[in-house]
């Protein structure tokens, strides 16, 4: 019977040391700060676009609450 692992031969501190350099291109390709006040802005531009969205109150759906609150 000649059955083989899904992850290969290779011992597992080769598996890690791919996946590291993997993750560590990764890491080293995505800049930590914004590149442009644009991109700065976003988050506070999107909640002053969208005031309706926070401020609206959440659809009520089936109410557990007022079954325990009652008094019996």
């Amino acid at each position: 019977m000649n059955t083989r692992h899904p992850l290969g031969d290779a011992p597992i501190g080769q598996l890690l040391l791919a996946h590291y350099a993997r993750r560590d291109a990764l890491r080293h390709a995505t800049p930590l700060f914004p590149s442009s006040w644009s991109e700065c802005f976003a988050p506070f531009r999107n909640a002053r676009l969208q005031p309706l969205r926070a401020a609206a109150p959440a659809p009520r759906g089936h109410d557990d609450d007022a079954a325990v609150c009652q008094a019996g």
